[in-house]
């Protein structure tokens, strides 16, 4: 498991890790570290990054930090802001992501246009 990150200026140079147990703890005098050029985080979502353009449009956010928008039209807060997939109902299957994709780009058209022949 890494433990942190070390380097300068930004720059990720080594992981500093450590194994664990069957419990995901840290097992004392385990600890070791790595060199590194890239790292790339995998991990759970949490919610989108709020700050920029969520914050600035001012968008609702609903009880666990998702983009509030209806699974109709898929509208933000904002009228003019549509919101689906991992944005409005948090980490999910890569299915529902798709499946609300294809029923925003309809919204979306419909709002756009005032009618709309793309299947639901």
């Amino acid at each position: 498991m890494t433990t942190k990150f070390s380097g300068a200026d930004g720059v990720v140079k080594k992981l500093h890790c450590a194994r664990v147990d069957g419990k995901i703890k840290p097992m004392p005098g385990t600890e070791f570290e790595l060199d590194a050029d890239l790292v790339l985080l995998a991990m759970g979502f949490v919610h989108p990054v709020h700050e920029g353009m969520i914050k600035e449009l001012s968008l609702e956010l609903d009880a666990r930090g998702n983009v509030k928008a209806d699974t109709v039209s898929y509208q933000s807060s904002n009228p003019k802001v549509f919101a689906a997939g991992d944005m409005r109902r948090g980490q999910s299957l890569v299915v529902w992501a798709i499946r609300e994709g294809r029923q925003a780009a309809h919204a979306v058209d419909k709002f756009l246009m005032g009618a709309t022949t793309l299947p639901r």
